[in-house]
């Protein structure tokens, strides 16, 4: 657990720093005034100022960071060092860069992966040509014997055993036939999650529903593809581009999802006690899987970002272009009470979320 919770920070601490950075090194570049570099948001723990002025705080509430800018507010001056002084573009460039850190975070530990191995589906006609592939566990069903028994996509099957039969796995077909061959009867299963090898017992079911089988999971059979290093930065781009689009179409399944349910029980969303446990399952398949649980979180910081939401980079760009647009500059009154309303707003969502993410653990 104690580990699992340095990891957790660990992951968060790289998330914001990335972010931010964005946001900071851009600002110097332009020679914006840079008052304060955050990590958490407010109240303060405690912070240290730099012989160039900028204070570098630690905040108590861990769920992100931020850089504050002279000027971000909006207003007139003449001063150059104001950052609403700066033409739009620039000011753009700015609120964009946070964004641009973390796809660039993501590229570069996608890059990495590519590079230690990527797990990759292969046939059965293909497992004498593919002799480290393992029939893996890709998706439990909620209310299922597997998701009771507690198993975990990326578990690997070893063997199974009922009674007096047994199989050492070596494709899916066989893995199929033998607990549809002992449907409704108790499966004691070997498996491999991370470098631990363990069993557990799984009732399966006589009379599944439809689609879901005896024991409600999905199994492909994997193997770990390497690329050469001289490809790792052309095979960590695709990841990125797939993982990056795959992600903006869940958003986009989550959003339709909010506003169709009835029933929101069934909404795959998570806050930081729902990442921390997501950071523990990762941290148990290996480094592979943590790695890839932080591109993907930091591809998911990014889209949330690039949404017109007040009080998000989004928003604050949605605002300059509207600037742009209009050539005339929203008053720093009405940007500061939008742009406040909407932190208050989800501040308040992400308490809700983690409440959430409590009451589903009790």
């Amino acid at each position: 657990m104690f580990i699992t919770l340095i990891i957790f920070f660990a992951i968060l601490l790289v998330l914001v720093l990335s972010h931010e950075a964005g946001h900071f090194f851009s600002a110097l570049f332009f020679g914006i005034n840079v008052e304060e570099f955050g990590f958490g948001l407010p109240p303060r723990m405690f912070g240290i100022k730099s012989k160039k002025g900028i204070l570098y705080s630690f905040n108590w509430l861990p769920f992100g960071g931020f850089v504050k800018i002279t000027g971000e507010e909006g207003g007139s001056t003449s001063d150059p060092t104001n950052f609403s002084a700066k033409p739009a573009w620039i000011r753009a460039v700015v609120l964009a860069s946070g964004i641009v850190m973390n796809l660039l975070l993501a590229y570069v530990v996608f890059s990495i992966i590519t590079g230690l191995g990527t797990y990759e589906a292969v046939d059965d006609a293909d497992v004498a040509k593919y002799p480290g592939a393992k029939v893996t566990i890709i998706q439990v069903l909620q209310n299922s014997p597997a998701s009771e028994a507690e198993l975990m996509e990326g578990d690997q099957i070893l063997n199974a055993v009922s009674g007096a039969d047994s199989i050492t796995t070596k494709n899916i077909d066989e893995v199929r036939k033998f607990i549809a061959d002992h449907k409704g009867k108790e499966l004691l299963l070997m498996l491999k999650r991370g470098e631990d090898e363990f069993t557990k017992i799984v009732q399966s079911r006589a009379n599944p529903p439809e689609g879901e089988g005896p024991m409600g999971v999905a199994l492909a059979l994997l193997h770990i593809k390497k690329a050469p290093w001289y490809l790792t930065p052309i095979e960590g781009a695709k990841l990125t581009w797939s993982a990056t689009a795959a992600t903006a179409e869940g958003f986009w399944s989550l959003t339709k999802s909010i506003f169709e349910k009835e029933d929101k029980k069934d909404l795959q969303i998570a806050g930081p006690v729902g990442i921390f446990n997501l950071t523990a399952s990762a941290r148990s398949m290996g480094l592979t899987t943590l790695l890839t649980f932080l591109a993907l979180l930091s591809i998911n910081l990014a889209i949330i970002n690039v949404l017109p939401i007040p009080g998000l980079d989004g928003g604050r760009l949605f605002f300059v272009i509207i600037e742009a647009i209009r050539g005339k500059r929203i008053s720093m009154k009405a940007s500061s009470l939008i742009h406040g309303i909407g932190l208050a707003v989800l501040l308040a969502l992400m308490l809700a979320i983690t409440f959430y993410d409590i009451s589903k653990i009790f």
